[in-house]
């Protein structure tokens, strides 16, 4: 059975490869809660899971899809793939960085739908947010089972506003950074190897989930 940080990782990011970078040019801040966006689009994503499709079945393909839609709506991708790389960013051509984006957008709607799809046993108590301009952070508590014992977990979402909505770009679970974390792989990947040999590895991660 995974870990609780690791089931924490899995349901709440896609196991994300996420990185660090400057923020673009601010944007006015969303209007809207960035709590009750969270709740809101884990509601809906629960109400999809719950339906307990067969996978062999036509509607399974149809639930995946809309699955990858709502997490798409949480998720911002591009933002996702532009923090990812942090300063690398800017040394990639416009081909590179869709490749990247692209295959980065795969590994999470992957890694999600394997860890979530089947209802797993979990619950998130939203406690509180707070914004600064354009940023805010909304504290929660996982509530799930670990070999059979009750196990609570704080989590802080990190979020940014974009297009008019609040984004998740980073998760701590019990104060441990899930962006800096992987913002470290990933310049260790690319000092050593070069931004093609993190290329091939993410994809290569993508194939062998599809096996």
């Amino acid at each position: 059975m995974s870990s609780p940080r690791r089931l924490v990782a899995s349901i709440l990011t896609g196991a994300l490869l996420l990185g660090g970078a400057t923020l673009r040019a601010a944007e006015a801040p969303p209007s809207g809660s960035p709590m009750a966006e969270l709740k809101k689009s884990n509601a809906q994503l629960d109400k999809v899971l719950h339906k307990n499709v067969p996978n062999w079945t036509p509607e399974a393909e149809l639930e995946r899809a809309e699955v990858r839609k709502l997490v798409g709506e949480f998720l911002d991708y591009n933002e996702l793939a532009r923090r990812s790389l942090a300063r690398h960013w800017d040394t990639l051509t416009p081909k590179q960085r869709t490749e990247f984006s692209e295959t980065l957008r795969q590994l999470v709607e992957r890694s999600y739908l394997k860890q979530v799809h089947g209802s797993p046993n979990y619950n998130i108590k939203y406690e509180k947010e707070a914004k600064t301009g354009n940023e805010a952070t909304v504290d929660a508590t996982l509530h799930t089972t670990s070999r059979g014992k009750k196990v609570e977990i704080a989590l802080e979402y990190k979020m940014i506003g974009k297009d008019g909505k609040w984004v998740v770009y980073d998760v701590l679970t019990d104060e441990q950074s899930m962006l800096e974390n992987y913002r470290a792989e990933f310049n260790k990947i690319i000092a050593k190897d070069g931004f093609d040999a993190l290329i091939k590895r993410m994809k290569k991660k993508l194939e062998e989930k599809e096996e």
